[in-house]
């Protein structure tokens, strides 16, 4: 993967993201330090917090979807997978949750896709 331009390495992204926290190495860590080698980019939780804290603008989380189509998923992400295009999201929750835990993380509400969307505007038809 080429490293974005108008990413300054400053960490932010890497600071919010719960994955680094419990002390994964999600993409970020390779935005952080283009030089690492020990990240993925299956273990994003799809919650979006690098995106949104980058200050350059950064579409972190376009970049991660972009590395997936390029990775083979690891072995048990099938179900995941199939979360993704049946409700949008890798782990299923009620727009209530999501509006509860975004509002406690000081974030914007945001709507969820509606079911099937994903599978939708992935159709080849």
């Amino acid at each position: 993967m080429k490293h974005p331009e108008a990413c300054t390495q400053c960490g932010i992204c890497v600071s919010v993201c719960p994955v680094e926290k419990v002390g994964g190495h999600a993409l970020v860590t390779f935005l952080a330090d283009p030089e690492a080698s020990d990240y993925s980019a299956w273990l994003c939780t799809s919650c979006r917090r690098c995106e949104e804290s980058c200050p350059e603008g950064v579409p972190i989380y376009a970049l991660i979807m972009e590395q997936r189509r390029h990775e083979q998923p690891p072995p048990g992400y099938e179900a995941a997978i199939e979360a993704v295009l049946a409700c949008g999201e890798s782990l299923e929750v009620s727009q209530e949750e999501l509006d509860q835990m975004r509002e406690a993380w000081g974030l914007e509400r945001v709507q969820l896709p509606a079911p099937g969307l994903v599978r939708k505007l992935l159709s080849r038809k």
